[in-house]
């Protein structure tokens, strides 16, 4: 690593960005417990009468356990994330909870994020600190879905990951707008091992471990 990459740096960076990315996710948060809550207390207040059918319930009980199941899903990314790094680092998984932080907003201009999982050929794994491959991933996939002074919601973001005898490759893109590297970032990742382009895509390439 270089000087401007040594750990502290990248652990500093890393929860920085860790937090901004949670303090928009807390909205989507509360909305799902309080959902879970709601849908639960409907089901209580209506199963407590002798003549209530079990339809007049199922609705809202499968209301409640979709918002269950993306409260989990949050919940995994940010305790997996906020975890000490295990090396060696999983690009895929890495990406599925970056993804899952990242698109969880409270403001309806943010754009949409999808994950497009592909051809892997082999292990997602890479030599790349973990660290420095959750701060690649996310940084500049925050940028671009923030929707601030929008007025429409903005067009999905994709991620792709793909594989080859190269690494592991990572593509985010967004119709009509440019994803590109924080410069704060550009310089952790220079001697990291991270290779990066920027385009109409941003294209990331990881090592194999």
């Amino acid at each position: 690593m270089t000087p401007s990459s040594a750990p502290h740096d990248v652990g500093a960076l890393w929860l920085l960005t860790l937090q901004r990315a949670i303090g928009r996710a807390s909205h989507d948060v509360k909305d799902a417990l309080n959902g879970v809550s709601v849908n639960l207390e409907v089901i209580r207040s209506r199963a407590a009468r002798t003549d209530t059918p079990a339809s007049a319930v199922a609705s809202f009980g499968n209301a409640a356990g979709q918002q269950l199941e993306r409260l989990t899903t949050l919940i995994e990314a940010v305790l997996a994330l906020g975890r000490a790094d295990r090396s060696p680092a999983d690009v895929g998984a890495t990406l599925r909870r970056v993804v899952a932080i990242c698109g969880a907003s409270a403001s309806s201009a943010d754009a949409a994020v999808l994950l497009v999982d592909r051809d892997l050929m082999g292990s997602a794994q890479t030599r790349v600190h973990g660290d420095v491959v959750r701060l690649a991933l996310m940084a500049p996939l925050l940028d671009v879905v923030t929707g601030t002074g929008s007025a429409q919601r903005l067009s999905a973001v994709t991620c792709t990951l793909t594989g080859n005898d190269d690494g592991v490759q990572v593509g985010i893109s967004a119709e009509g707008r440019r994803a590109t590297m924080p410069d704060g970032v550009r310089d952790i990742l220079r001697g990291s091992g991270v290779r990066w382009t920027e385009g109409e895509v941003l294209s990331l390439a990881f090592p194999r471990a």
